[in-house]
C-alpha cells in the first residue's frame, strides 16, 4: 500500500480486518501518517514507530531489536484482535505533515467523527495517544461521557524522537490497569509496575 498514496479508505479497510468482536482496550492516536507506515497495513516500511512500540511493549517484538522495511505484521495485528485491542485515528487522513495551526483545526473538526466510532467500539478502556491531542480528545469524550473509560489522565507522548520508552511504559501501566484477561498481558504484569 506504502507505493502509492493511500486513501481514508484504505485506512478504514485495514482498520477493518482487524476489529475486535469485543473492544476492550482501544487506542486513540491522531491519523495514520504520511510516510505510509500505518498500523493496520500488513507489512512494515521501517518507520512504523506507534505499531513497533505498541508491539515492544505487549512483548510481541524484541525491546532491543528494530523493525526494519518488510516485516510481515499479520500474526501481530491478529493477536492485538483476539486480546480486544484496537485502534482509531482522530483524523481519517494524514495530518502529520500540515501546519500546528492545521492539524489543530483538523482534530477539533473530525473529534465527532471520532466519537461517532468510539461509541460504536464500544471499548471498556481507553488510551489516548500523543500529547497534541490529549486535551482535544478528552473534552469530547467528556462530552460524550465517556471519560471515565479513560484511563491515561494526562498526555502520552507519541514513540518517536526519544519517547518510545515512555510510552512503553504508560502503555503497559494503563493494560495493567484494565485487567485484560488476556494470558499474553498477564504475563507482562511483572513489568507494568
Amino acid at each position: 500500500m506504502s507505493d502509492k498514496k493511500s486513501s481514508a479508505t484504505d485506512f478504514s479497510h485495514a482498520r477493518q480486518k482487524y476489529r475486535p468482536r469485543k473492544v476492550l482496550f482501544l487506542l486513540i492516536a491522531e491519523s495514520p501518517p504520511s510516510s505510509g507506515g500505518f498500523f493496520y497495513f500488513a507489512t512494515t516500511i521501517g518507520k512504523d514507530h506507534l505499531f513497533r512500540e505498541t508491539m515492544k511493549a505487549l512483548e510481541f517484538w524484541p525491546e532491543n531489536e528494530p523493525m526494519r522495511r518488510g516485516v510481515d505484521k499479520r500474526s501481530m495485528l491478529r493477536r492485538l484482535q483476539s486480546m480486544g485491542l484496537y485502534l482509531l485515528d482522530t483524523c481519517v487522513s494524514p495530518v502529520d505533515k500540515l501546519r500546528p495551526s492545521e492539524r489543530r483545526k483538523a482534530v477539533l473538526s473530525q473529534a465527532p467523527r471520532l466519537i461517532d466510532d468510539v461509541i460504536k467500539a464500544n471499548p471498556l478502556h481507553i488510551f489516548i495517544v500523543k500529547s497534541s491531542i490529549f486535551k482535544p480528545v478528552s473534552i469530547a469524550l467528556r462530552e460524550a461521557g465517556l471519560l471515565i473509560r479513560v484511563l491515561n489522565t494526562g498526555p502520552v507522548p507519541f514513540p518517536s524522537h526519544g519517547n518510545q520508552r515512555v510510552y512503553r511504559s504508560m502503555l503497559r501501566r494503563a493494560m495493567s490497569k484494565a485487567h485484560l484477561p488476556s494470558s499474553e498481558v498477564g504475563s507482562l504484569t511483572g513489568h507494568f509496575s
